[in-house]
């Protein structure tokens, strides 16, 4: 959080008519006092000028610092006992208060600001001996991840990784999704379950449709956007293309969420928070991220804490799948 900075500014130079005659008020009458810049030295208005501004700047000095007080007490206060750092448009801000002790300890807590779930895990030295601290923010209330003694340190060396979604999403293995790319036989399947090129693992259960740029995508299922990425612009078939991936995730009834990958570069046509029904056009398919021709990459996930997920078995309407 940056905090107002008080600034006392001297007063500006005024400058001297350049006429060498002006006009002064005196009982009424406008009265020319000609070549008076002239006849005055000057050494002597100079020498004035000092001696005014010597006897004046107590009191200057005086009003400056009655105008700026509030200022600095209202800053200090604030650096002393809070200070946030907010990731993800401020999906969660972690929030750092000063004990009600003479300890001088900051607590740290978490807190969420956008109505959806996320699943974070923080890394410090100031959390002991394992180092991070993992919190599950299903609703707005914050929690308690530790202490430090430094704000700023805090702050300067801390980590974030997060996953949206329910951590303990249990998958309705009785529902049977939509295919996201129609007419269904039209978009072959070019990568299923267990794919030797990018699907084992966490992604085991993902499946890529072959699709030329620009193919609607539509929800496989209902929910809510619970995250979207429109901005990429790269895509190459090394991971470290990854990044730069365009997607559209949605958080189901059941806490597990539907994920479309490798979108192309401002082809999200949904927006986070947005409630979304099966069917509904959601973005268009591109080659962004970890991706070696166009294609779309669809599967259902779990969150997991440190940044992780797992994939989950799901079938197709009209599909062995």
């Amino acid at each position: 959080m940056r905090l107002p900075t008080v600034r006392l500014l001297a007063a500006p130079q005024q400058k001297m008519p350049a006429t060498s005659s002006i006009i002064t008020l005196r009982r009424g009458l406008h009265k020319w006092q000609g070549k008076w810049l002239h006849k005055k030295p000057a050494n002597d208005r100079l020498r004035a000028f000092f001696v005014w501004a010597l006897d004046a700047w107590p009191l200057i000095a005086w009003a400056l610092f009655i105008w700026a007080w509030p200022l600095q007490a209202s800053a200090t206060h604030a650096l002393s006992t809070q200070r946030e750092g907010c990731f993800d448009e401020r999906r969660f801000c972690f929030l750092l208060s000063e004990k009600d002790d003479t300890s001088g300890s900051y607590v740290i807590r978490v807190q969420r600001y956008i109505d959806l779930p996320v699943a974070l895990t923080l890394y410090s030295t100031d959390l002991g001996y394992k180092a991070h601290a993992n919190a599950f923010l299903a609703n707005n209330d914050p929690i308690v991840l530790g202490e430090t003694q430094s704000p700023s340190r805090f702050f300067s060396t801390m980590r974030v990784k997060w996953t949206v979604g329910n951590i303990s999403a249990a998958h309705n293995s009785e529902y049977r999704y939509a295919s996201p790319l129609q007419p269904q036989q039209n978009y072959p399947i070019v990568q299923g379950v267990n794919g030797k090129f990018s699907h084992f693992g966490v992604s085991k259960y993902a499946l890529d449709f072959g699709a030329s740029e620009g193919t609607p995508v539509l929800a496989a299922r209902g929910g809510i956007v619970i995250d979207t990425k429109r901005n990429g612009k790269k895509g190459g078939p090394t991971p470290d293309f990854a990044k730069h991936a365009n997607y559209v995730a949605i958080l189901h009834d059941d806490g597990t969420t539907g994920e479309y990958y490798h979108l192309k570069y401002e082809g999200v046509v949904v927006k986070r928070e947005q409630r979304i029904t099966q069917g509904q056009l959601i973005g268009y398919t591109g080659n962004t991220g970890f991706s070696s021709l166009p294609h779309l990459h669809f599967g259902v996930y779990v969150a997991k804490f440190h940044g992780r997920y797992q994939s989950v078995p799901f079938s197709l309407q009209n599909s062995r799948l």
